[in-house]
């Protein structure tokens, strides 16, 4: 990877950052049994919402937060881009796939010279948008 730009686009358009927002998900919601009445009788004054609880945790989990800020940025700066712009940066970034420059212009019709200009415009907005947000990447 160049930069860490690149790193953030190639997780974004893997499916990396979705699976870490998932598993970040489940960590959040295992709770060991800790067992509460150890020789003594049920708490009367003991409330239990575990629904609630659980929303909390995922709220105020940093880790959470910061993911879903980097796959949501990405999503909103993909939204003002053009399909085809959208398409060159996906393949290229998208590793399930491997395409090179020569395919994936084979592919959009467009030169290889053009598809690197569409996917370095966009990477730059990208990139200036972290900048701009300050999201740890």
């Amino acid at each position: 990877m160049a930069d860490k730009t690149d790193e953030l686009l190639t997780n974004y358009y893997s499916g990396v950052i979705d699976s870490l927002i998932y598993l970040r998900r489940m960590e959040l919601q295992w709770q060991p049994h800790d067992d509460d009445n150890i020789g003594g009788s049920r708490a009367i004054n003991k409330i239990s919402r575990p629904f609630d609880d659980l929303v909390i945790k995922y709220e105020s989990d940093q880790v959470l937060h910061e993911l879903r800020n980097q796959r949501d940025m990405i999503k909103r700066i993909e939204a003002s881009w053009d399909d085809t712009t959208r398409d060159i940066v996906r393949m290229h970034y998208d590793r399930r796939d491997r395409l090179t420059w020569v395919l994936i212009s084979l592919r959009m019709h467009l030169s290889e010279r053009t598809c690197r200009s569409y996917q370095k415009a966009f990477k730059d907005s990208v990139s200036e948008a972290l900048t701009g947000l300050n999201i740890a990447v």
